[in-house]
């Protein structure tokens, strides 16, 4: 073995928390994880220092290996915000893979441009290509991605569409055959679907059965769930920017879903 690359290895994600999505048959074998690859992004010196901040309570090393981000890969961060996961799967997928980092034009205006303008400036994440588009129109090409990551912002899609799924839609639509779609979110209350999400000064959560069985209706296959970001104390009807919610942690779920091959 060549001493480049002693060191990189492989782990399974049965070593992640994760509870494979079976329904009491046998669970097919998890994404192959490259850890070196994963360590390698999330310890990188140019990473900003306020990234680094985020990074006990989003848990970076362990979410990268349950999404099964990997070198190579071409992903679509949806509703980017400022580009914080986008930076991480770009370092993660190296300089052969592609990041397509997207946000809705009406959000951009009052929150996020600056912060993903001075995040892709002076070319320092050349693999990560801005992509401006509404949910509505995605204009995302077929069957282009490995995999789709929405990080905290799937509630949101709700007060930003009005067909959301037809957006669900147009995300089976790009990715590859095989292809999968990470969503980590703030839970709801059990049984209260999308009313938690439909109002942009609400509560910010959704429920995570509603997202299984609105996933699962455009034809995804739920593939595994993670506990690491679970938070029982979270009673689940605060937003998370809401003053009594400073400095904790909300109950979040987090679901991998694939598309049939």
């Amino acid at each position: 073995m060549q001493v480049a690359t002693i060191g990189r290895f492989v782990v399974l994600l049965a070593a992640l928390a994760v509870i494979p999505a079976c329904g009491g048959h046998k669970a097919a074998a998890g994404p192959v994880i490259d850890r070196a690859a994963i360590d390698a992004a999330v310890d990188s010196p140019a990473r900003p220092a306020d990234d680094r901040k985020l990074d006990a309570a989003r848990r970076p090393k362990e979410m990268l290996a349950f999404f099964g981000v990997a070198p190579g890969m071409k992903i679509l961060d949806l509703f980017t915000g400022g580009g914080w996961y986008a930076e991480l799967e770009a370092r993660v997928a190296g300089p052969t893979g592609e990041v397509y980092a997207q946000n809705p034009p009406e959000f951009l205006a009052k929150w996020s441009d600056k912060q993903i303008a001075a995040r892709l400036a002076d070319g320092r994440l050349p693999t990560v290509r801005r992509w401006d588009r509404s949910l509505d129109a995605l204009e995302l090409p077929k069957a282009h991605f490995d995999g789709a990551i929405a990080n905290d912002v799937f509630h949101d899609f709700f007060w930003l569409s009005k067909n959301v799924d037809g957006v669900i839609h147009q995300i089976y639509d790009s990715l590859k055959p095989g292809g999968f779609v990470a969503i980590v979110d703030h839970a709801a209350p059990a049984g209260t679907g999308d009313s938690f999400a439909r109002d942009v000064s609400g509560q910010h959560r959704i429920d995570e059965a509603f997202v299984k069985q609105k996933m699962q209706a455009a034809g995804f296959k739920l593939e595994a769930e993670s506990q690491l970001l679970r938070n029982p104390d979270d009673d689940r009807t605060k937003a998370f920017f809401a003053p009594e919610m400073k400095g904790k942690n909300t109950d979040k779920f987090a679901l991998l879903f694939r598309k049939p091959r």
